[in-house]
């Protein structure tokens, strides 16, 4: 049995206590999603009754920050799906969660690469059978940065973006080049294990986790478990190694064609309130008068808002959706 074989029984096997969890192929990846539909349509599947033809209605991908996995859109995706009836999709990116991590790659084809995370995000739509649907994409953080290059490249595929704590401005996405070769080295990769064993999750990007319901018996634990499983580290510092930031905010005439609802909380200490309020006004710099962008500040909060305040967030969210129309 390969070693790529065994990581994908050892992943289903720590993934299978949680029901709602499911995994899927895509680019040759084990990928780990949940997937959140509306209690209409769910009460018609337990009947055996086809779900209803609605080929306008839009699915909704939810893409996590650096560091997270898909369990921080948990508060989040069925009130969602019930309150739009759309479709909702959170899944764990490469490196992250309980997501395949490959150890060799075919030239060309480096899964830890920014550009790789954009197709991954489309591939895994149509793997799901989405891919003919317009998608509404909320990300968090480097989540934000892949959802608005995903809407750069194919623009047609998108129906709105809703962006959380974004991290859009290279300086943003990610460490500098001279962090980018230390941290992507083995010696590096150490000094990742030490700290992320150490301090994962991050209390900087919260406000007051104390606040926090569920902090230290569920919050922490769900971040915590990727560090035990196969190739976690070399991944995260393989991600490092190949990072190269998207170009977002010189190519902001593409995004002003969407809905954009950009949320920030107003004590984000990775990147502060005012700084999120600089970039967002160079994003709308220059937008028609009829186009809808949106930027709405959070009390109390940090860069992880669906984590500290779920309800804000999700009215926020469903608001927006339903004044267009989803």
């Amino acid at each position: 049995m390969s070693l790529s074989s065994i990581q994908r029984i050892f992943l289903q096997s720590i993934a299978a206590g949680d029901p709602e969890g499911h995994f899927v192929d895509v680019d040759n990846i084990q990928t780990y999603y949940k997937i959140a539909i509306p209690q209409h349509h769910q009460i018609r599947l337990q009947n055996q009754q086809p779900l209803p033809y609605e080929p306008h209605k839009p699915v909704i991908l939810c893409l996590h920050h650096f560091l997270g996995n898909q369990y921080t859109w948990k508060f989040l995706m069925q009130p969602i799906a019930d309150a739009t009836g759309c479709h909702v999709i959170a899944y764990d990116r490469v490196a992250f969660g309980f997501t395949e991590r490959p150890d060799q790659w075919e030239e060309g084809k480096n899964p830890y690469t920014q550009s790789a995370s954009v197709e991954f995000a489309i591939q895994l739509l149509i793997q799901l059978g989405y891919g003919t649907k317009k998608v509404v994409l909320i990300g968090c953080s480097t989540g934000s940065a892949i959802s608005c290059s995903i809407a750069i490249r194919y623009p047609d595929l998108v129906h709105s973006l809703i962006l959380i704590g974004p991290s859009l401005r290279p300086d943003d996405q990610g460490p500098p080049p001279v962090a980018r070769h230390i941290l992507g080295s083995s010696p590096g990769r150490l000094f990742l294990k030490a700290i992320l064993y150490r301090y994962l999750p991050l209390t900087t990007l919260y406000h007051d986790v104390h606040s926090m319901r569920e902090w230290e018996t569920v919050v922490k634990p769900c971040y915590r478990v990727p560090l035990t499983l196969p190739n976690f580290y070399d991944s995260v510092s393989w991600l490092i190694k190949y990072f190269i930031p998207f170009e977002i905010l010189p190519n902001k005439q593409m995004l002003h064609q969407f809905p954009i609802l950009y949320i920030t909380g107003d004590d984000d200490k990775y990147l502060h309130v005012d700084k999120h309020k600089e970039i967002f006004d160079e994003m709308v710099e220059g937008a028609p008068e009829n186009a809808i962008l949106e930027h709405h500040v959070i009390e109390n909060c940090g860069h992880l808002t669906q984590d500290e305040k779920p309800q804000e967030t999700l009215d926020l969210i469903i608001d927006f959706l339903r004044r267009l129309d989803v």
